[in-house]
């Protein structure tokens, strides 16, 4: 449902990290730093992901579909539903993660570490014996 594991803040792609092909795929300049806003306007519920999962496999039957967690309260709830939609992977993020561009005080006061989300996302799963639809990873 985030973008990082500093919720409900943007994100940065520093520029020697912005290629020709992801300049292409940003309507942008290899080489600029990317700025990524906070929210992801086409997702605001667990059906929401869902839909958008659906459409991916649409898309493309063959295709990997991974979505990325950010470790916070609730993320097991939201891991359950990414799983009963037929995600491939699932992967936790920790406030330590990252491309390191986040403003000092989110670096060091803000997210979980990924083993409490990771924790809060195996519960649910053992509970609800969700097992081999998806793999989780952190």
């Amino acid at each position: 449902m985030h973008r990082g594991g500093k919720p409900g803040e943007g994100g940065q792609l520093p520029g020697g990290k912005v290629n020709e092909l992801i300049a292409r795929l940003r309507y942008s300049t290899p080489g600029i730093t990317l700025i990524s806003p906070p929210p992801h306007h086409d997702i605001y519920s667990k059906e929401d992901l869902a839909q958008l999962i659906f459409y991916l496999k649409q898309v493309n039957p063959k295709a990997l579909v991974s979505v990325k967690l950010v470790s916070e309260p609730g993320v097991g709830t939201i891991a359950c539903g990414v799983a009963k939609a037929y995600a491939h992977l699932i992967t936790i993020s920790g406030h330590d993660g990252g491309t390191g561009a986040s403003p000092i005080s989110s670096i060091r006061y803000a997210g979980s570490p990924w083993e409490l989300g990771l924790s809060e996302t195996h519960q649910p799963f053992e509970r609800k014996r969700i097992k081999g639809k998806s793999k989780s990873a952190s």
